[in-house]
């Protein structure tokens, strides 16, 4: 299931704004004058797919409908009370019905999701959820970080999400939500890209590791290490996988058992395709160069060596098959960062991740210029921090990004989703950012605007 189209009604109570997403192209892009609501709309896709309820009821509306492909609707209401005339005289802004239609319009499911008395919960509970919840971390009084997501939670949310970790919370009375909203919230994954992307919150642990006293790092050298952390996982996969193929060769030489027995032309030509794939794989940083043998130079393959070679590109292919997905995001990665960032080169390492260089002398990632933080850290994410089918939001790209760099974004980015399959809605101020793709854009109306009809 995908979003095909956004929705609110009495944004602020002026605005209404309808925003159909290119389901083609999976990118759209919004625009419009300050204060009309760009980043708030986001933020309300994401306060409702990540369970935030808190912030959603923060934000003024009256009507919010989210319009899937599969021809359902969510609707969500701030719900009201209303005089004989049809005038507004109470508000219940705490309360919010959510109404889904069905695919086939023929049924109607209803849940009116009420606030949590968050007063009946026990005062201790806020200071033991770090303790309670792996992964999470107090960050100010009313909010916490949740590490293996990068997300900021409220209190409400993390009892909403983490209940079943919290003995706590199970003395309130928490009305469960039904299968139905569970799943069109598990069934796209949405992630919100932010303006503030330079910098990341790091867990106690790491803080003790590094001594330092800072909460925050630089978000370039946090997903250095994340990378790195993840090359070695991969390899250690690699390495276990190597050492079962190994252990069983002999065992599958002598019993016959091979798999795809293939003769002395086939053998050349997938010994030749295998040394490419090592090649690409040591050009990324995933093998060493010593790596293995090069059989390319070999001319010819007797038949007594044919049962030997088969088994061993077998084997050799199921154990290169570990770096699939990480080794096309990584050279994608080095590929547009190394055609932007002038006089400076990026390559990856399994130990130190990413690796900068000028002029031969190694340099900081933390010294690269804002511009090339922000261009390094939103590439990251678009390519190692979305789950398959998301919904990314992004919030003005264009932030510190030469005008250059910025008229490139939407090439890189669509570049990016052929690898990485996933939705974008972007909010922006830049001309440049749309460039030439004005045919992806909706423009957000203020309500004079939006009473004219298109010319």
């Amino acid at each position: 299931m995908r979003i095909c189209e956004i929705r609110v009604e009495g944004l602020f109570g002026i605005f209404n704004h309808v925003v159909p997403l290119n389901l083609n192209q999976r990118v759209t892009l919004i625009h419009g004058p300050n204060g009309f609501g760009k980043t708030i709309l986001l933020s309300m896709i994401n306060s409702f797919f990540n369970t935030d309820y808190a912030s959603l009821r923060r934000i003024p509306f009256n009507k919010f409908s989210i319009g899937f492909d599969d021809g359902s609707i969510l609707q969500i209401d701030k719900l009201s009370q209303h005089d004989l005339e049809g005038n507004i005289i109470y508000r219940e802004d705490d309360k919010i019905s959510l109404r889904y239609s069905t695919s086939d319009g023929g049924r109607l499911l209803h849940y009116v999701l009420e606030p949590l008395e968050l007063s009946a919960f026990p005062r201790e509970l806020r200071e033991v959820l770090t303790h309670e919840v792996p992964g999470l971390e107090r960050i100010d009084p009313e909010t916490w970080i949740y590490y293996p997501t990068g997300e900021k939670l409220s209190f409400e949310a993390i009892i909403y999400r983490f209940r079943d970790q919290l003995p706590a919370a199970s003395l309130i009375k928490i009305v469960d939500e039904p299968d139905w909203l569970k799943e069109i919230k598990q069934s796209i994954p949405v992630r919100f890209i932010e303006t503030q992307r330079l910098f990341t919150f790091i867990s106690m642990h790491r803080r003790h590791r590094y001594n330092k006293r800072s909460s925050f790092v630089h978000s370039v050298i946090n997903y250095s290490e994340e990378l790195a952390s993840e090359i070695q996982k991969t390899l250690a996969k690699y390495g276990e996988m190597s050492e079962s193929l190994d252990r069983t060769f002999p065992i599958r030489l002598i019993s016959g058992d091979i798999t795809n027995k293939l003769n002395s032309e086939e053998l050349q030509i997938k010994l030749n395709e295998l040394e490419e794939k090592r090649s690409e794989l040591r050009s990324v940083g995933l093998l060493d160069k010593e790596e293995e043998i090069n059989f390319r130079a070999l001319k010819g393959f007797e038949d007594k060596n044919a049962d030997v070679l088969s088994i061993y590109v077998n084997d050799v292919k199921e154990k290169f098959s570990v770096f699939e997905g990480l080794t096309s995001k990584i050279e994608l990665l080095l590929n547009l960062i190394n055609k932007k960032f002038l006089y400076k080169k990026m390559s990856i390492s399994k130990v130190d991740g990413f690796i900068f260089t000028s002029d031969g002398k190694k340099l900081s990632a933390s010294s690269l210029s804002s511009g090339e933080q922000h261009e390094l850290v939103m590439l990251y994410e678009l390519l190692f921090k979305l789950a398959s089918n998301s919904l990314v939001l992004i919030d003005e790209p264009e932030l510190s990004l030469h005008v250059f760099w910025q008229q490139q974004f939407l090439r890189d980015l669509q570049k990016i989703i052929q690898v990485s399959a996933f939705d974008a809605l972007i909010a922006t101020h830049s001309p440049q950012i749309i460039h030439d793709r004005w045919d992806l854009t909706v423009e957000l109306k203020g309500p004079e605007d939006a009473r004219k009809p298109n010319s």
